[in-house]
Parts: structure tokens; C-alpha cells; sequence
């Protein structure tokens, strides 16, 4: 499927998100991404240092696929996972880990609680979203 990500996603997604990866026996690892280096429809590029990278780094190397969530306030405001498969490359001290996305989820609880937005047009997704949430972070 194809993933478009609305400018309110990508909005909450630049304010920091955990990053979830598991090895190929499915043992989970988890690290937090401060820093968002640059985020696009289709992408999200995080720039990890040395230590957020060390905790997930063994699992990518055996499993690109990679799910993310939002940090902080977006866990409730910014119900979404996304997913998609992962490749690193390294700038220095930093570890860029660039998602090229391919699955969206909804995790807002209730009936919304695991829907599918990626199997949605682009424009609907936006009026769904836009029709249960107005808020951006700044």
C-alpha cells in the first residue's frame, strides 16, 4: 500500500517518536528518537545517536522492518503507527534511519482501535483525520 502522510501527522511526528524493531525470532527492541531529521509523504528519516541507534542496531541488521509511534503528548493526540522498512546510513557520530513507509495504522482506542488508513484514498484519510482531530504541535 501506499502511505501519505497529512501535514498534521508529519507535524507531531517531528517532535519525537519510539521506534520499535524486532529480531527475526520476533524478540522486541525499542529506543526513542529525539530528533527527526527530515520528514516527507512517503519517509521519515531519524537522526539517532550512537546510543538510541546501539539498542536496536543488532535486530535491524537481522529485520529492516521498523513500527513507530509518536513520543510525549502524540501517544494520546497522534494515534497512529506507522511501519515500514528501514536503512541506515552514517554521518559522523550520527545514524540516520530512513523508514520509507508502507503501512498506517490507527491506535486512538475505541472503534477506531487498529483501522487500516493506509488502504484509504489520500483525501479521505485527510478528511477522517481532520474530522477527530484539529490540534498541531508547534
Amino acid at each position: 500500500m501506499t502511505v501519505k502522510l497529512t501535514d498534521r501527522m508529519k507535524a507531531w511526528v517531528k517532535i519525537g517518536c519510539h521506534l520499535n524493531v524486532a529480531s527475526k525470532t520476533g524478540v522486541p527492541f525499542v529506543t526513542v528518537s529525539r530528533n527527526v531529521k527530515s520528514v516527507s509523504d512517503d519517509e521519515v528519516v531519524f537522526a539517532l545517536s550512537q546510543d538510541e541507534y546501539s539498542v536496536i542496531e543488532s535486530a535491524l541488521s537481522e529485520n529492516p522492518w521498523v513500527a513507530f509511534g509518536v513520543s510525549r503528548a502524540g501517544g494520546i493526540r497522534a494515534c497512529y503507527q506507522f511501519k515500514g522498512r528501514g536503512s541506515v546510513d552514517k554521518e559522523g557520530d550520527i545514524v540516520n534511519l530512513k523508514v520509507k513507509l508502507s503501512e498506517l495504522y490507527c491506535t486512538k482506542p475505541g472503534c477506531y482501535a487498529g483501522q487500516r488508513l493506509d488502504t484509504k484514498p489520500a483525501q479521505e484519510c485527510e478528511e477522517w483525520e481532520h474530522g477527530l482531530w484539529t490540534d498541531v504541535p508547534k
